[in-house]
């Protein structure tokens, strides 16, 4: 959004998808996946859903990786940068997300912020991502978008299916 040639770049709009200062995605006409496809190889256009198994990694990290230094020092490090938030429904949101990663990473960082995060995301709303771990559809649609027809279970990875059809041409 920067650079010299950038005239028209928003003014002081954060460069992310901000719930502060959300963005109003209008509803597509046309199935840009479906029409576009033909010419992308079938890449999927909104690929971002949160996922339980998006947090497996940071998981492993925080259980099996790290030793107790190593987790007192992301404590002390995120927690300083907490610091600087002013919106406490900020830091509840960004504790709760921690807490799909370890509750043990939540309450350390509730005890060092002094703020009690949400008990998960799957009442949450997100802004450029599909919450994939609700049950509510209120909550479940970035942005109120609808997912696409063709939005499966598998993330937008290739499937099997996928794979044959391409391997045929």
């Amino acid at each position: 959004r920067d650079g010299q040639m950038a005239f028209y770049n928003q003014g002081s709009r954060p460069a992310y998808l901000s719930s502060i200062q959300p963005i109003g995605f209008k509803e597509r006409k046309v199935d840009h996946d479906v029409v576009h496809g033909n010419f992308t190889g079938q890449a999927v256009s909104y690929l971002s859903e949160i996922r339980p198994e998006d947090f497996n990694a940071p998981r492993a990290l925080w259980e099996k990786v790290w030793d107790e230094d190593a987790k007192q020092r992301f404590i002390k490090n995120i927690s300083g940068h907490m610091s600087t938030v002013t919106e406490e429904e900020i830091l509840k949101r960004q504790i709760a997300i921690f807490r799909e990663v370890s509750e043990d990473l939540a309450s350390r960082l509730e005890k060092a912020t002094g703020v009690k995060g949400y008990e998960g995301i799957s009442n949450m709303h997100f802004n450029g991502s599909h919450n994939g771990m609700t049950k509510d559809s209120k909550v479940a649609n970035a942005n109120g978008l609808k997912k696409p027809a063709h939005f499966g279970g598998h993330n937008g990875a290739p499937t099997a299916a996928h794979q044959t059809a391409v391997s045929a041409h």
